[in-house]
């Protein structure tokens, strides 16, 4: 694999662990695992000079979860520049006088105070755009009722749920969290605050935003502390003698992940500025990792809807940081080939924070793994694709049932046609009876509505919601629908950028591929990308095969589209709240507002133009927000006639 392909698998990899830890609290990856590929793609950044727009180096990661009213940070909250060399933080130090503290692990939160109340606490979401937890974070047991002093005052900070309190709660639970990081989030993104007051969370404040500036980090500390706002554990260091030495992690309440060093002189922080990543007036040091040893039982390979098949390493069961572990991915057979594994081989495996391991090191290096000479699910014949040096083993069967479960589970996923109630269960079952065979099938299932209703765990009820919302599904957008067809590398954002281009005209779609349209001038689209879309086009298009689903021919759903192209919405804001009735969900009523060059916010503010709302006479905190700020409240057909449909 050459450094250009490393980097571009490196951001994949990265940005795929970033929405699994930020939007769903679900890590795929180790801390040491993100930071020893976020450091090799720095490297290889630096080295090569190549860096893609959605670089992790770039941006701040993360994503923002949808059932939680979203507001806009005033300031970005940035991530922190990351080492985990002592000698590096020496030289970040310097001759300046630096602030050590701990690297709490929880959910950073921001919180605003006026004139001493509790007003907003805001997730840190994605840097720009965090979720109102206000209702919950309200319970931390440590907060004060009021602060000491009534000023306008906002702090960021870190919640968490201190070790024996995770421990006690995790007792309980047949299904324990795996982290207090996890349960801490979950635990605030709760609707029902009652759940929060029994989990018993915890703030701690390490800067102030906005309210208060005393010119030193220390300063501000106090400042916080003198309002009885709770502090993060903190001392001033010169060097990383006796002060370093007595923050030790193994001895302290609170979950941690490292150190965190910013200088004292704040003003002089300031100065420095920041990247679109990080500010510069500070540095955290990551706790290095722990190997575990343990033996390889076998490789297990399974094959995707792309027909990738993937193997994993099973291995003898071995504790890693409280957590009892068999399995951890192998990427693809160069990586195997780089490790020369084997049965029986001794591997070393590391999992910090207690989520999903990696194979470091193969201490026997006997290299006496074999290839699957067919693939494991149909038994059909296999191949070696080797692009820029990484080799992949991949299923030719078109018909491959494993390959057809997965792009069937994954067409009518929430983000693709999003039809309630098909479970990846139910779509096996149905191909077993014979009812599907590709996805085209999926609109012929009302053929079998008197077989479904006899079959266990259906009835009238589920038969009819299923084939309700099958048939709602047909009406979408061009986006989502693309999505559901697992266009090699043709994901969310750039379907969504082919529906918005052909504002939602399938048929205009159809016409440009037909006529070699280079879609690599798209956003968010390439060179590659544009290659594998005509690619789908050629084989999908006329094909005899019944197995493989003739999506360009079957009776494709009835888009969404923008009837006036003359509508402009540029310039004009609009917020959403409540149910609807025209756009099967929020998210594409917001890409047609986009697609019309209009923005969407999470909340009414002075520069909100609309709040559109089916029930215009509701209570909610939007609606009259939006009255007292004499903001529009527009109903769906309201804005449909805006726009001229």
């Amino acid at each position: 694999m050459n450094k250009i392909e490393r980097i571009r698998e490196l951001v994949e990899e990265l940005n795929k662990a970033a929405i699994a830890y930020y939007k769903y609290d679900s890590p795929i990856m180790t801390d040491k695992q993100y930071d020893d590929l976020y450091d090799e793609l720095t490297s290889l950044e630096k080295e090569t000079g190549y860096i893609l727009t959605g670089s992790p180096t770039q941006k701040v990661q993360g994503d923002v979860v949808d059932n939680l009213e979203k507001v806009d940070h005033k300031y970005p909250m940035l991530s922190s520049n990351k080492t985990k060399d002592l000698d590096v933080v020496r030289i970040f130090i310097s001759d300046k006088d630096a602030i050590q503290s701990w690297k709490l692990d929880g959910l950073t939160v921001v919180v605003e105070y006026r004139n001493g109340e509790l007003y907003k606490a805001v997730t840190r979401g994605n840097g720009t755009v965090g979720e109102d937890v206000t209702h919950t974070f309200k319970h931390c047991v440590n907060l004060p009722v009021r602060l000491r002093k009534p000023v306008d005052i906002t702090f960021r900070g870190e919640c968490v749920i201190p070790w024996d309190t995770f421990e006690r709660i995790n007792f309980e639970l047949l299904e324990p969290y795996s982290h207090p990081r996890n349960l801490a989030a979950g635990t605030l993104r709760q609707l029902d605050a009652n759940i929060a007051i029994e989990r018993k969370l915890e703030y701690y404040v390490f800067d102030i935003v906005d309210g208060f500036d005393s010119g030193n980090l220390i300063g501000d500390y106090a400042y916080a502390s003198d309002l009885d706002m709770p502090v993060v554990e903190h001392c001033a260091v010169r060097d990383l003698g006796e002060d370093f030495n007595k923050f030790n992690p193994e001895n302290f309440r609170l979950p941690v992940d490292g150190l965190i060093y910013r200088y004292d002189d704040t003003e002089y922080g300031k100065t420095l500025g920041t990247t679109s990543h990080h500010p510069l007036n500070m540095l955290a040091l990551k706790w290095q990792d722990q190997l575990y040893e343990t033996t390889l039982t076998d490789i297990e390979w399974n094959t995707s809807k792309t027909g990738l098949i993937n193997p994993v390493a099973i291995f003898e069961p071995v504790d890693l940081d409280g957590a009892i572990t068999t399995r951890a991915t192998l990427h693809n057979v160069s990586y195997i080939e780089d490790l020369e594994l084997g049965i029986g081989d001794s591997i070393m495996v590391y999992r910090a924070n207690m989520v999903i391991p990696k194979v470091h090191e193969n201490l026997t290096k006997s290299n006496t793994w074999e290839l699957p000479d067919k693939c494991p699910c149909c038994g059909g014949e296999v191949k070696i694709h080797n692009e820029n040096g990484s080799k992949t083993l991949h299923c030719c069967n078109d018909g491959c049932q494993a390959k057809l479960l997965s792009r069937l589970t994954h067409y009518v996923s929430k983000n693709a046609l999003n039809i309630d109630g098909f479970s990846e269960a139910t779509i096996e079952k149905f191909m077993e009876l014979g009812w599907l065979s590709s996805l085209s099938d999926i609109y012929t299932l009302q053929d079998h509505k008197n077989e479904m209703k006899v079959l266990d765990g259906f009835g009238n009820k589920s038969t009819e919601k299923l084939l309700t919302a099958i048939e709602k599904s047909k009406t979408t957008t061009l986006g989502r629908y693309l999505y559901g067809l697992s266009i090699p590398l043709i994901g969310r954002t750039a379907s969504k950028s082919i529906g918005k281009y052909f504002k939602g005209d399938y048929s205009k779609f159809i016409e440009a591929l037909e006529n070699a349209f280079d879609f690599s001038q798209l956003e968010d689209f390439g060179d590659t990308m544009n290659m594998n879309i005509h690619r789908w086009y050629v084989k999908y298009s006329n094909v005899e095969d019944a197995y493989i689903p003739k999506l360009l021919e079957f009776d494709t759903p009835k888009f969404d589209s923008i009837v006036d192209n003359s509508s402009d919405l540029s310039g004009k804001v609009f917020v959403v709240t409540g149910s609807l009735e025209h756009y099967s969900n929020r998210e594409d009523l917001v890409a047609v507002i986009e697609s019309l060059g209009g923005k969407v916010s999470g909340s009414v503010s002075a520069k909100t133009s609309y709040l559109i709302n089916n029930d215009s006479l509701s209570n909610s905190s939007k609606n009259k927000k939006a009255k007292e700020m004499d903001v529009p409240i527009i109903m769906e057909k309201e804005f449909l006639h805006l726009i001229g449909n």
